[in-house]
């Protein structure tokens, strides 16, 4: 799932730079965007000044489009202006926590425990069912549940997950209902599927 992909794809090309920086100053040589810079004709501190002013354009860009809350995109460019070298620290450390939150978000609506739950089930008697070769929306059925209604009840804890970081500033609403949106589209997806039968 991940992410805040359109950020992070665009400085993945920038990113190895950084990474050639480290080398190149362990090995006695001039920084990277020293010899860059240097190859362009340029001085140094405006080739940084422009990888800067690229990401902070990125960063304008995906606030405007709602991948971005205001405060994030602030918080960003802050560590972009204050950055020593390209100003490229901000992904790591953003795009991972994102990572984990989203990788929360799916194994809250994977949770077998709260289709059990809306089948007035055990976590036990639903998987010997399954077991059976019956989908959750033919067991709903069965119990006298729809099947709307246990994707409701499986979605539920990652959509408060989700309502609860966007009042947290860490989620735009856009960006959440999308989740939301591929989230219930895999667990429609679970609910439907009809699990062979184990012997």
């Amino acid at each position: 799932m991940t992410r805040i992909v359109s950020l992070a794809a665009s400085l993945v090309a920038v990113a190895a730079l950084a990474v050639g920086a480290a080398a190149a100053g362990a090995a006695d040589r001039p920084p990277l965007a020293d010899d860059v810079a240097a190859r362009l004709g340029v001085p140094p501190e405006k080739l940084r000044d422009a990888f800067k002013a690229a990401l902070t354009a990125r960063i304008d860009a995906a606030v405007a489009a709602g991948r971005l809350t205001p405060e994030q995109g602030a918080r960003l460019k802050t560590r972009i202006a204050n950055a020593k070298g390209l100003g490229l620290g901000v992904r790591k450390g953003f795009t991972r926590r994102h990572h984990a939150f989203v990788g929360r978000v799916v194994a809250h609506g994977r949770a077998i425990g709260a289709a059990a739950t809306y089948l007035g089930l055990s976590r036990e008697a639903l998987r010997a069912e399954l077991a059976k070769g019956q989908s959750l929306a033919q067991l709903a059925t069965a119990k006298q549940k729809t099947r709307d209604g246990l994707v409701a009840a499986m979605v539920a804890p990652a959509k408060a997950a989700l309502a609860k970081a966007v009042a947290g500033g860490r989620l735009t609403q856009q960006r959440a209902d999308a989740i939301l949106a591929r989230l219930t589209a895999r667990v429609e997806a679970l609910v439907d599927r009809v699990p062979p039968k184990k012997k």
